[in-house]
């Protein structure tokens, strides 16, 4: 494999959720070309047969005969470099296998794109046993001569590795993140997103609708790591496309975004969400939450100020079958500010392990109440690191401030 062609790559694996993620970290990497994807053994098999790919990345839960399957392979594509995806621990056995790479679905995003190029780098297919993929204590990005494969089983993760996941995820979700909030007259729309040093899966997004309608969404994978970048970013993607599907009706997006999850994952992440779709010409926001913290609407009504909070409207995304929620309706006056947020916010800790909570957000909000939207996002930042006054942050932060003039 050299550096002229691209890498004609297959992946195959039987969760859903996973494969997509996956093919969305490919094609981040240069050099590496998807051409095919597959969702079982057949599958996978004729895929080899028809396209003769140089890469095949396999990862199957149910995969009861991986000898079989990878003799299969070699026959079908005797030139294929076949790499191994599974769990700490699983790794296959030596015996009747050569040539087969491994690696642990724990890997960061960097380290598997680190490993990923050491495969299309190396020469002839191997004649040895199982190579592993080994947790470095060095960092890979800054070192050249990283020894990748071994025989030796995987040693335990580092918390320096740990750390590096804010890197990786971070690249993910700076690649799906929108680069720009909307522009809409007599309206002021920001958004933030600040990782923390191990990542949560956070994300927030713009999502234009029909009829000059705008889809604002805040949401939080309950998990860490890399396998949480991906269901981040999988779950991003479900919610544009049933968005668009149901331009006005938040609730039934929800509820097909949860469905998918529930049909596609058989792992025990869910995603909190606060999904409201902006009618700019009226000022109406309909929105659904399911399990997110509140989000807030402060205006002025009979010549006071007060606080409307947009409390849940069902359970998170991806926890039960049976399921639902509800959607409610509310109108943004000239003047009206609505602050949406993650957990990341109201659950900052200081030194004494105080939280920031949500008292404190509304005092910075309601001082600033009839500032611009930009100011506020920035002020509430501002005191949250004033708060946890340099100790580190568990979680990271999304955060949408929205001020109609």
């Amino acid at each position: 494999m050299t550096d002229a062609q691209p890498t004609r790559t297959i992946i195959a694996c039987d969760e859903a959720i996973y494969l997509r993620g996956l093919a969305a970290l490919l094609t981040t990497i240069p050099g590496v070309q998807l051409i095919g994807e597959a969702h079982t053994g057949p599958e996978l098999l004729q895929l080899c047969s028809l396209t003769r790919p140089e890469l095949v990345l396999v990862s199957f839960k149910r995969l009861l005969d991986l000898h079989s399957l990878v003799e299969q392979v070699r026959r079908c594509s005797p030139h294929s470099r076949l790499v191994l995806l599974g769990e700490l621990g699983d790794e296959p056995e030596q015996e009747g296998l050569s040539g087969l790479y491994y690696f642990s679905r724990e890997m960061t995003e960097q380290e598997f794109k680190a490993a990923l190029e050491q495969v299309r780098r190396d020469g002839p297919i191997p004649a040895q046993p199982v190579f592993r993929h080994m947790w470095e204590e060095e960092d890979l990005l800054d070192s050249t001569e990283n020894q990748f494969w071994s025989s030796a089983p995987l040693p335990a993760r580092s918390e320096k590795i740990l750390a590096r996941e804010l890197v990786m995820a971070g690249k993910i979700q700076s690649d799906i993140l929108p680069e720009e909030p909307p522009t809409l007259p007599g309206w002021e729309i920001c958004g933030r997103l600040e990782p923390a040093r191990e990542t949560s899966g956070d994300f927030y997004d713009f999502i234009p609708l029909t009829e000059h309608k705008w889809g604002l969404l805040v949401a939080d994978v309950t998990d860490k790591g890399m396998g949480a970048a991906l269901f981040m970013a999988l779950s991003s993607t479900l919610m544009r496309t049933y968005a668009a599907r149901f331009p006005s009706l938040p609730a039934l997006t929800l509820s097909a975004v949860s469905d998918r999850i529930l049909s596609d994952t058989r792992g025990n992440m869910f995603v909190t969400a606060f999904y409201g779709i902006l009618e700019p010409h009226t000022g109406r926001l309909i929105f659904a939450n399911a399990g997110h913290p509140p989000g807030f609407l402060i205006c002025t009504q009979r010549g006071r100020v007060t606080v409307e909070p947009l409390r849940p409207t069902g359970m998170a995304l991806g926890v039960s079958e049976n399921a639902q929620w509800k959607q409610k309706v509310m109108r943004l006056s000239p003047g009206d500010l609505l602050v949406l947020y993650t957990d990341g916010v109201t659950e900052a800790q200081n030194p004494q392990g105080e939280f920031f909570g949500e008292e404190r957000l509304l005092d910075v909000a309601l001082e600033l109440y009839g500032a611009p939207a930009r100011q506020v996002q920035d002020a509430l930042l501002k005191e949250v690191h004033s708060f946890v006054a340099g100790a580190p942050r568990q979680d990271d932060i999304a955060l949408i401030v929205v001020r109609r003039e």
